[in-house]
């Protein structure tokens, strides 16, 4: 398993664990989209980039990332597992 794959195992558990709903992101037609959806009761959901290993979110993805949150979508890049327990609780409860 890729270290992304493992951050993604990592946000889904917690997700779960937390009695939200997880879901991994394809998206027809468009580039640079968030590769996960997590939500609990509305309207605490998020898109979240998983990044890891050093990668590094491209032109493309930094565009359509500002592009969902000029909208209102939150949407959250992680590059470990403690910044996915940290954007978890924050998306979970409500806190800015």
């Amino acid at each position: 398993m890729t270290p992304a794959g493992r951050l993604q195992d990592h946000l889904k558990h917690v997700v779960q664990k937390s009695g939200g709903q997880y879901r991994k992101v394809r998206w027809e037609g468009r580039n640079g989209c968030p590769d996960c959806f997590v939500w609990w009761e509305w309207p605490h959901v998020a898109f979240i980039e998983i990044k890891a290993d050093n990668d590094r979110v491209s032109k493309v993805q930094q565009q359509e990332i500002l592009r969902m949150r000029a909208y209102g979508v939150p949407v959250f890049i992680a590059t470990s597992k403690e910044e996915i327990d940290e954007i978890v609780q924050q998306v979970r409860t409500g806190l800015k």
